[in-house]
């Protein structure tokens, strides 16, 4: 204060020059300034993403699922892919169950009325009389060993891509008389057309990567939609019957519910699907009916715990109406543990979704879904195991780091813990 405020001052508040005496100011270069001492406010939310970001093990998990979840929109999209998701990578009679392209070498029994067979004693026949188709097709016969076996099989070992550009090769030239530069041409561009597929094929002939990866993209797809759609009804309902815990309204509810919840989860959604259908869209609906009541017994018992606490008694006895207390007032303080729960709810919607496509209620004939690949998968497993390996360590992933994701958020914004961490 400057000399004319102190003089106003006293002179307002009637202090005479014997009590002026007795004050003492202190000097504009002695003063310490508040935020010097408290710190300067803290933001909410910046404090949220630091208390999650500063956990390895969260960072790690987070770190993977968003891997998992680029890797299921960049490999089979259009102009990175150089497959199409469950379609045969080429009309090529021998792209069905080819071996990963880093080991293209496959030994197999043929008998002679085997495809392979066949086509391997035709090369080698025409070979015999055609030098040029010969020196055109050495590539697949000097790879090819074929042999007899001590019990009398017929054994082969070949290149399992070099036989499908010598099929491709062989159509061509029993067609067209092509020169040796359009050869070159030809061989060099299917080589390279094979040479992407890291996983090997499915009987079907589909590439196991691509296809993989768009199945995974479909379940996530599915299992945010399901679990918004859940979260938005159930945390709507439990949050108002919190509120009115013990009321007749709640009474109804809580019994309708829990008879509703009474048979077992699976026997619900068969029902639904047999009645509505079995294609994406009824699966969501399906799903979305059986899992919101879990999210209204979650929020209404957490409502419950901090209802009758002094900040809402507060708020009602200022006029606050019940929906603004109830959303705006009660609903945030438990946001912590619901959206523990909403992240825990992803791997378990996806989970269902491969189970019921396992089970052969979600099949579907034009397109697939990591359930489908791995049901399909069962009776392949032995001509490549990458066909059953990947949709499964894909689906661990997903839900190992998605639980612990759920754990970090619940860490981050659980008012309790985050009040721990500022006494420390």
């Amino acid at each position: 204060m400057n000399t004319n405020e102190v003089k106003a001052f006293n002179k307002e508040y009637k202090i005479n020059t014997e009590l002026e005496k007795k004050f003492k100011f202190v000097a504009p270069e002695d003063r310490i300034v508040i935020s010097s001492v408290a710190g300067k406010p803290k933001k909410l939310g910046i404090e949220i993403l630091k208390r999650f970001f500063t956990k390895p093990v969260v960072l790690i998990a987070l770190a993977v699922f968003i891997i998992i979840l680029l890797l299921s929109i960049l490999v089979p999209a259009n102009g990175i892919s150089y497959y199409k998701p469950n379609d045969p990578i080429s009309d090529n009679a021998f792209v069905k169950n080819l071996p990963p392209a880093s080991s293209p070498i496959v030994t197999q029994a043929l008998e002679s009325n085997d495809p392979v067979f066949k086509f391997y004693q035709f090369v080698l026949n025409r070979s015999e009389t055609d030098p040029v188709y010969k020196a055109r097709m050495a590539f697949f016969l000097n790879g090819f060993q074929a042999k007899v076996n001590d019990i009398g099989i017929y054994v082969a070992k070949y290149n399992a891509y070099d036989l499908v550009v010598a099929n491709y090769i062989n159509g061509i030239i029993s067609k067209n008389q092509i020169t040796d530069a359009e050869y070159l041409k030809i061989f060099n561009e299917q080589k390279n057309f094979y040479s992407h597929v890291l996983l090997g094929t499915s009987s079907i002939g589909y590439d196991i990567w691509t296809t993989a990866w768009y199945a995974t993209w479909r379940a996530i797809k599915i299992a945010l939609i399901v679990v918004i759609l859940e979260a938005i009804i159930g945390i709507s309902i439990g949050a108002f019957l919190g509120f009115y815990a013990g009321k007749l309204i709640d009474t109804i509810i809580m019994r309708v519910i829990e008879i509703f919840l009474a048979p077992p989860t699976l026997i619900w959604i068969l029902l639904f699907v047999s009645i509505i259908g079995a294609n994406e869209w009824s699966l969501v609906l399906t799903l979305t009916i059986v899992g919101w009541p879990g999210f209204v017994g979650i929020t209404r018992m957490f409502i419950i715990t901090v209802k009758d606490e002094e900040f809402i008694i507060a708020a009602k006895a200022i006029g606050v109406g019940t929906p603004r207390r109830i959303f705006v007032h009660a609903l945030p303080t438990i946001i912590g543990k619901i959206a523990n729960n909403i992240v825990r709810s992803v791997p378990g919607v996806i989970l269902w979704i491969a189970s019921l496509a396992f089970l052969g209620f979600f099949k579907e004939k034009k397109d697939t879904n990591l359930g489908q690949m791995l049901i399909e998968a069962s009776q392949e497993v032995g001509s490549n195991i990458w066909i059953i390996a990947l949709p499964t360590i894909i689906l661990l992933f997903l839900s190992l780091s998605l639980n612990f994701i759920a754990l970090g958020v619940h860490d981050a914004l659980d008012p309790r813990v985050m009040n721990k961490g500022k006494g420390k």
